[in-house]
């Protein structure tokens, strides 16, 4: 039976009890660096000791016992700290309170804060009703309720100001407990509701209420917001990793065991290992028990792993918090129960067809922290060009408009196009408003902005790609694709696997097709020709016997696109890990060019022995020899026809007319022929 210890909170003495026949107590939630509670300090002489002993007689003056970090786990004792780790769930989960102490002065009592949360009730019930159009102009007017808005605010950020906002442990401590205190070194504990941290920064962030969007109010938002939410049980529990982000513990491990039993997902501490490897096997549980969320992450810009972790199935480590925010998933119903072995996920899916990317769009238009510029964004991405405004209209808009409203949302990205761009090169964004012709252009981008809230979140931290995914001549659609760091460069596929956003929108998995395996070693037979799997006619099987690689997600697509692919069956497909064609050569990722590094990967295969490497190896190299020899052929008479010759009136002609398909073919030949290079230097 596990067991504990509790200290006596008039006597100081510490016993051990058993978890589930113990009296009492209260847990305590502290930073380290405030030194409340050091282990080498008598508990009753610590400096935390006197807002513990205030708080417990005036809140629960029957509870005798507590539970602080520093004294009941033996810091000294690795072995010790393994077997309490799995048990900080329980022990914060059943206290009858968790005492949250800072070291400042919070200068509020409850009197304030219940008076400030009955004057703000009518502005929560407009953030949980969605009722803006009606109340929000009230509290958005600064002869009505903005202020109070800005009071409620300026009061939750003075929980803020210590180290405590910081750590990872004391998420989880917040997150567990039944009921929290706060207290100060004023001595006057508080109570402060939940939903006053979630509700308020994102009634700020909705209604635009600047004097709420500083710094003094940045871990308001990046801190408490999401905690709150987390708390209050909205959405899966394992979005609570996400928060972790802007937060740090002294052992680097901790950052995933101290929050990890808030999350539902729980895995043995285990000694040796960095926080690299902890998230990766906190990942592979959380999929394998069904929460694929993870699977669908977008991709950061900047974020890469240490060399030799990579796994594309999951987030890394370090952009964990900026790919789950950004996903816009919450808890997914896989299709068919997953495993996850050696870091490969196994899940069931459709294959929905190949995607072509069309163009590139970029990345959010963000020209300081934090303020980010939907509009200007989605007018920088339409150039001024109809055709491409129209396609952004319909790929942001998720089937949301009709062709009207779209035409409607298309000249407002053409008529605004020259404007913004101006206000932008003259560092004017934060001044800039799109013109409208009528009141209804105005409501339906009015309209259109809102929906951008939950529809752009995945690009803050990518690249934006338009894309086309095609099933079959009849049955295609534009899509926006998020890349990152690694730009991929075999062919696309679509698969889904049952990834929808929280109003039923589709968010499919863009992975990148295996290069074809090189044929054997014969004179009849071009080293470019493609291999076995390469053909449109084994799109049905290609993809069962090999390990996928994940490069990108979708933006949420419209769900009318869901009833073109309910029919379609259900396969297994294999992502990522140490199986991945991709993120097991590791060393090969870095090549610029495909063909090298899919032979060079081939070559890696065979360890049977140097002999046999060596026989690959020139097998590669006299092949490419006889490729390079032909392609040089090829561009030599590609360049001769179409050299200029004189005419009798001294002017210029040309021989063969230069159409696109020898400008075309004439492109492929040289790259090709750069790639025989390059394998020639490898091998």
């Amino acid at each position: 039976m596990a067991s504990f210890r509790l200290l006596d909170i008039y006597t100081g003495e510490i016993a051990s009890h058993q978890l589930c026949a113990c009296p009492p107590y209260v847990a305590i939630s502290h930073a380290w660096s405030e030194a409340l509670f050091p282990p080498d300090v008598e508990f009753l002489t610590s400096p935390g000791y006197p807002m513990l002993l205030a708080a417990t007689k005036e809140r629960f003056a029957g509870v005798t016992h507590c539970w602080t970090d520093t004294i009941c786990i033996d810091q000294s004792d690795e072995a010790d700290k393994l077997r309490q780790i799995p048990l900080m769930g329980r022990i914060f989960g059943d206290a009858v309170a968790v005492f949250i102490l800072q070291g400042i002065e919070l200068g509020l009592d409850q009197e304030e804060v219940e008076e400030c949360s009955r004057q703000l009730k009518p502005a929560i019930e407009m953030h949980e009703t969605e009722s803006w159009s009606e109340h929000g102009m009230y509290w958005q007017s600064c002869d009505g309720g903005r202020s109070l808005i800005v009071q409620g605010m300026r009061g939750i950020s003075r929980l803020t100001r210590t180290a405590w906002t910081t750590r990872v442990w004391t998420l989880q401590e917040y997150i567990l407990g039944r009921r929290i205190v706060w207290v100060g070194l004023d001595l006057k504990p508080i109570t402060v509701s939940d939903i006053l941290f979630a509700a308020l920064p994102d009634i700020c962030d909705t209604l635009h209420i600047e004097e709420c969007l500083g710094s003094e109010f940045q871990k308001v938002y990046s801190f408490f917001s999401g905690m709150a939410n987390t708390r209050l049980g909205r959405g899966d529990r394992t979005r609570v990793m996400e928060l972790l982000g802007n937060r740090s513990a002294s052992v680097p491990c901790d950052e995933v065991y101290g929050v990890m039993a808030a999350s539902g997902v729980e895995i043995h501490s285990l000694a040796g290992l960095d926080k690299e490897q902890a998230w990766q096997l906190w990942c592979e549980e959380a999929v394998g028990r069904g929460h694929i969320r993870w699977l669908l992450m977008p991709e950061v810009l900047n974020e890469s792993p240490p060399a030799g972790t990579r796994n594309c199935a999951f987030p890394p480590f370090i952009a964990r918090h900026k790919a789950s925010s950004g996903s816009g998933l919450d808890s997914l119903t896989p299709l068919f129960p997953t495993s996850v072995e050696q870091g490969t996920a196994d899940v069931s899916g459709r294959w929905i067809g190949s995607c072509k990317v069309i163009a590139r769009l970029g990345s959010v238009h963000e020209p300081s922290s934090n303020r980010i510029h939907r509009d200007i964004t989605l007018l920088l991405f339409a150039k001024g060009r109809w055709q491409m405004a129209y396609r952004i209209a319909s790929v942001f808009g998720a089937g949301r408009y009709n062709a009207r409203q779209l035409r409607v949302i298309a000249r407002v990205l053409t008529n605004n196009y020259w404007q913004c761009k101006k206000a932008v090169d003259n560092q004017g964004q934060n001044s800039f408003r799109p013109r409208f012709s009528d009141e209804y252009q105005a409501y339906v981008w009015s309209d259109f902005m809102k929906l951008q809230m939950g529809q752009m979140p995945a690009m803050n931290d990518g690249i934006a790609y338009l894309a086309q995914i095609v099933r079959s001549e009849k049955v295609c659609t534009d899509a926006v694709i998020i890349l990152g760091d690694y730009m991929p460069s075999a062919r696309l596929e679509v698969i889904d696997v049952g990834g929808k956003t929280v109003d039923g929108r589709c968010v499919f998995m863009v992975i990148e097709r295996p290069p074809p395996a090189p044929p054997p070693p014969s004179r009849s037979r071009s080293f470019c020709s493609p291999g076995p799997g390469a053909t449109a006619s084994n799109h049905a099987t290609w993809f069962l016997d090999t390990t996928l690689h994940k490069v990108a997600v979708t933006l949420p697509i419209t769900d009318a696109f869901e009833a073109m692919i309910l029919h379609l069956p259900l396969v297994r497909f294999k992502i990522g890990g140490q199986s991945c064609w991709s993120c097991g050569a590791d060393q090969w990722q870095t090549m610029s060019i495909p063909s090298a590094r899919a032979q060079n990967a081939m070559l890696t295969q065979s360890q049977s022995s140097a002999s046999t490497q060596e026989q690959i190896r020139r097998s590669i190299r006299r092949r490419a020899f006889h490729e390079r020899r032909a392609l040089r052929l090829m561009v030599r008479r590609s360049q001769l026809q179409n050299m200029p010759i004189p005419t009798n009136n001294g002017r210029s002609s040309q021989r063969y007319l230069l159409n696109r398909r020898m400008r075309r073919d004439n492109k492929r030949f040289m790259t090709r022929l750069r790639s025989m290079e390059a394998i020639i230097r490898l091998c």
